[in-house]
């Protein structure tokens, strides 16, 4: 429950970033150019008349380096990239990819978040209500300054955890139900904040919008 609890607040912060980058995004123009990620797309998820599969990108991000050095962010992240990675039919990962460098190619610290039984709703115009049930949380620092970073704030949470340089450490989520709201086109996904307790009313203004990188 302890390492559970641990998790939730790095959800938390990596929530609210994310948020921020995204209304910074149409001043970050780099575009991504491919996967990113080393998650494996699987399966595919219908939403109205499109379908959902393969992996989304958002352009790189380099607002992320306002947060360096606080929570689970290294000093030496200086971009990023937000991912959804479809991991089978009913399943996704969400992704934040952090870089050293501001053009996306240095990795730093990866933070994946799986979601289980994606379930589609009604329709609000061009949006879906969906539910989701939190599982997995990864993280992988890939460099000294990113594990020393993620050391540091478990032991400020009183947690005991490892972390190795190029590899990932996972621990089993919650499982809890959450509410979303999603927007698919035949190139593009863009998702809201989700609840703990209702369907959003709408997409938030900062909501990220992802293109499909890769199959």
């Amino acid at each position: 429950m302890k390492k559970l609890l641990f998790w939730m607040v790095l959800v938390v912060g990596t929530v609210v970033l994310l948020g921020s980058c995204a209304k910074k995004e149409e001043t970050d123009d780099a575009a991504a150019t491919s996967c990113a990620t080393d998650t494996t797309a699987s399966g595919s998820i219908t939403v109205g008349s499109e379908t959902m599969s393969g992996v989304y990108l958002s352009t790189c991000n380099t607002g992320i380096a306002a947060s360096a050095g606080t929570q689970i962010f290294p000093s030496d992240v200086k971009s990023g990239y937000m991912a959804l990675v479809v991991t089978g039919d009913a399943a996704i990962s969400e992704e934040f990819l952090m870089y050293t460098d501001t053009t996306c190619s240095t990795p730093s610290l990866t933070y994946k978040q799986g979601r289980t039984d994606f379930t589609v709703g009604s329709a609000s115009g061009s949006n879906y209500a969906v539910t989701y049930k939190a599982s997995a949380v990864k993280v992988k620092p890939s460099t000294d300054v990113a594990k020393s970073q993620l050391d540091a704030f478990a032991t400020s949470t009183g947690q005991s955890l490892t972390f190795t340089v190029g590899s990932e450490t996972s621990v089993t989520d919650s499982g809890s139900t959450k509410y979303n709201l999603v927007s698919v086109t035949s190139t593009t996904v863009q998702t809201g904040d989700s609840s703990d307790s209702a369907t959003p009313t709408s997409l938030d203004d900062g909501s990220l919008s992802m293109t499909k990188a890769c199959q």
